[in-house]
């Protein structure tokens, strides 16, 4: 991979919108080019190795089969969730036991746990909170995420062998200036955290995707 490839792939990184408009047409290869000349990716004497690296980059265009996922997708939402982080350790996992003791499923009561290689993360209810500052006393939190709501989307069958589902999602999500605090996945389910601000355009352009 040459350097400007490698300047060009970190660009499309915090500008994804880029892909989507040269992959759409709306952007022809030299204007393209002398716009990254502009943003250093290349120097002006390299307008045509741009070109060329443009012409063989491997742009990704969505299939209609990764598209047509989108029209048979269930979304509930769920506000006033707490994420909690805590470094990895074995008499934590102990704890957890009695947090699970204390949720009733069949309330609606949120609780997820993901055990990570450094960290463990809990997601419940925010108005858990004192239960678990209780339990978990003697353990400090390296970072409290609150006011986060969940984003359930639920897949047809169909998504589990289609393409670009993911990345769909988060380019499409960040074109609109949102941010994802977490993201799970179970089976064809995908939950994404977000923060209450965000969640209503969220919402909207989820539901775009499900139109086209």
């Amino acid at each position: 991979m040459s350097q400007i490839e490698q300047m060009f792939r970190q660009l499309l990184a915090k500008k994804p919108e880029i892909e989507k408009c040269y992959a759409s047409g709306l952007v022809n290869r030299r204007a393209l080019a002398r716009y990254l000349v502009k943003e250093g990716v290349a120097k002006a004497n390299q307008m045509e190795a741009v070109v060329a690296m443009l012409r063989r980059y491997g742009f990704s265009k969505e299939g209609k089969e990764t598209r047509s996922v989108f029209h048979g997708v269930r979304m509930h939402v769920k506000d006033n969730i707490l994420i909690l982080d805590f470094e990895k350790s074995r008499e934590l996992l102990k704890e957890l036991q009695k947090l699970i003791a204390q949720i009733d499923y069949d309330k609606g009561d949120t609780l997820k746990i993901v055990v990570g290689s450094a960290h463990i993360t809990v997601y419940v209810d925010a108005d858990k909170e004192k239960a678990v500052k209780e339990l978990f006393s003697r353990f400090q939190y390296t970072n409290r995420h609150r006011n986060i709501s969940e984003i359930s989307l639920l897949f047809p069958p169909t998504a589990i062998d289609a393409k670009g589902v993911f990345s769909t999602i988060t380019r499409e999500l960040a074109l609109h200036g949102i941010t994802i605090t977490e993201l799970l996945t179970s089976s064809s389910e995908l939950l994404l955290y977000l923060k209450d601000e965000y969640v209503l355009k969220a919402l909207e352009v989820l539901k775009g995707l499900q139109k086209v």
